[in-house]
Formats: structure tokens, C-alpha cells, sequence
């Protein structure tokens, strides 16, 4: 247990299952209350478990205190129902991660047009929703962390849901510069590969983004996915805004030496190079050691 988080609210979509859920156990144990954001309330197929209100427990006995809300972010209605609820809860929102999204099987030449059409309404317009919905609390009281999610899709060869998360980096980029001065920090986390999760393990055709991925002996577990996702949401523009880097990254650039050797020893060779792999020129971080230039 730890207090890194001790006080701060945190949004997380999508955290009824997967790395939602494990972020929200992981700020739990930060000491953080933790909304936990999703649709779902009752597990429908056995191959997708979870419900917001199995990881408020998860979280509630790691030492958080839970807020599970329903919330659609394809919805934009939905999305701000479910902040004025957190806002008249708790009175404000320290850390905003906008996890939800989908991936439907298929390519781009096989994808049915609902599908691609469904897939940037969750990953692209979820995340603007609630960024929208959340930002003008941050901006009142000139403080706060959003997290956007990105993954290695975004940079490896093309796929539709790759197209949704180059979106996402952008979108990321360009906000992080307009609020720079307000007191709020803009950054996007991605895992450096497959961290097993149901949704991964759900089903796809080799040659599928999502398809034809190995067990969990072979994923690296999320622990160092989780430590990252902390540290950014303690971030601040002085200390660090416009980042899009994968957790290996995160703990390279702002962790200290025991926590990368930590992580070295958990995850194996293929985490550790990607450690010490530079941030590409158009993806560097905006830190500094002085306060944020007015724009």
C-alpha cells in the first residue's frame, strides 16, 4: 500500500474488466477514490467477466474507497450524467484515464461499417467526451491529470484499431499544449505489448489485431503497466505533460533505479529494451523544471 494518490479522485472507463480494473485496484492501493466507469452491471457471456461493481470491491478491499458508475462513453449524455454525479459526490476530479474501447475483429477491407463506424464513437469520441465533460472542473481549480490510452497498434504496420489510436496520441498532443498553462497535465499511456486481459483473450483470427496472442506464461504481467499509470496521473505540466510513451518508458524517464530494476527482473528482455528505447522526436515530453510558459 502506498499514498501517492492519498485524496485524489480518479475517473477510469472501461473498468469493469481488464486494465481498466487493474488501474483502478492500483490507485486503490494509492489510496485513491476510484469511479469506476462502465457499462457493465451484470457479466452477459462467462468469456468477459466483470462489472463496475466487482471492481469497486476489488478496489474497496485494497484500500480505496469505490464509486461504480454506469456509464456509456459512446454516449456523450451518458458520459456527462456520469461526471455531475461524481461532481456532486465528491466536488471535484483530480485524475481523469479515459480507458474504454473496443476492438472488432476483422481488417480494414473486412470490417463491417457498424463495426469501424462503433469502434470511433468508444475509442475516439468516448475519450473527447469525457475529456470535455471532466476538463472545465480541472480547469476551475487549475489542476488535474488526464490519461489517454493508446497501444503498440498505433506504431506497428496499420489496422482500424490502430487508425483509433493514432487519433487518440494526436488528440492527446494537441489538448496537452492548448491547457499547458491552466494546471493541467495531458498525457497518453500505452502498454509496451499484449498484458493479458479478457478482452485480448476474447477471440480473434490470426493476422487480427488481438488475434492469435500466446497465454498468460507468455504476457508480462501489468504490474509495471499499473506503476506507470500512477505515476502519470501524479504528473503536472511542470513535471510532465505531452507524453505518449509506453510504461517501459514511464518508469525509464520519472521512476527511480530500484523500480526499473524491479520491473527489469518481473518482465524479461523484450520490456527491458523497450526501457532504454529513446522517445521518438515527435512524441517528446513537454518536462520542465520551471513553471509552464502562459500561452
Amino acid at each position: 500500500m502506498g499514498d501517492r494518490l492519498r485524496g485524489r479522485v480518479c475517473i477510469i472507463t472501461g473498468a469493469s474488466r481488464g486494465l481498466g480494473q487493474y488501474c483502478s485496484v492500483g490507485y486503490a492501493k494509492e489510496g485513491a477514490t476510484v469511479v469506476i466507469a462502465a457499462r457493465t452491471e451484470r457479466e452477459a457471456d462467462p468469456r468477459l467477466p466483470g462489472t463496475i461493481y466487482h471492481t469497486a470491491k476489488l478496489a474497496a478491499d485494497n484500500g480505496g474507497e469505490a464509486f461504480p458508475v454506469v456509464c456509456n462513453v459512446a454516449s456523450y449524455e451518458s458520459v456527462d450524467a456520469m461526471v455531475k454525479k461524481v461532481l456532486d459526490k465528491y466536488g471535484r476530479i483530480d485524475v481523469l484515464m479515459t480507458n474504454a474501447a473496443i476492438q472488432p475483429p476483422g481488417f480494414v477491407s473486412t470490417l463491417q461499417i457498424r463495426h469501424w463506424e462503433l469502434e470511433f464513437r468508444v475509442n475516439v469520441h468516448g475519450s473527447f467526451y469525457c475529456i470535455r465533460a471532466a476538463l472545465p472542473a480541472m480547469l476551475e481549480r487549475k489542476g488535474g491529470s488526464i490519461i489517454t490510452i493508446s497501444s503498440v497498434a498505433a506504431d506497428r504496420g496499420g489496422s482500424h484499431y490502430g487508425a483509433t489510436k493514432r487519433a487518440i496520441e494526436s488528440m492527446t498532443l494537441g489538448l496537452a499544449s492548448e491547457v499547458r498553462g491552466q494546471g493541467v497535465a495531458v498525457n497518453c499511456l500505452k502498454p509496451v505489448g499484449a498484458i493479458e486481459t479478457p478482452g485480448m483473450l476474447f477471440g480473434r483470427a490470426p493476422g487480427q489485431v488481438g488475434g492469435g496472442r500466446p497465454g498468460a506464461s507468455n504476457t508480462p504481467p501489468p504490474d509495471s503497466y499499473i506503476e506507470a499509470a500512477v505515476i502519470l496521473a501524479t504528473m503536472t505540466p511542470e513535471t510532465g505533460t505531452g507524453i505518449v510513451m509506453n510504461d517501459a518508458q514511464v518508469i525509464a524517464g520519472f521512476a527511480d533505479e530500484a523500480t526499473k530494476d524491479r520491473f527489469r527482473t518481473l518482465n524479461g528482455e523484450a520490456w527491458s529494451a523497450a526501457l532504454g528505447v529513446p522517445v521518438p522526436q515527435n512524441n517528446q515530453p513537454v518536462v520542465s523544471a520551471r513553471p509552464a510558459r502562459q500561452e
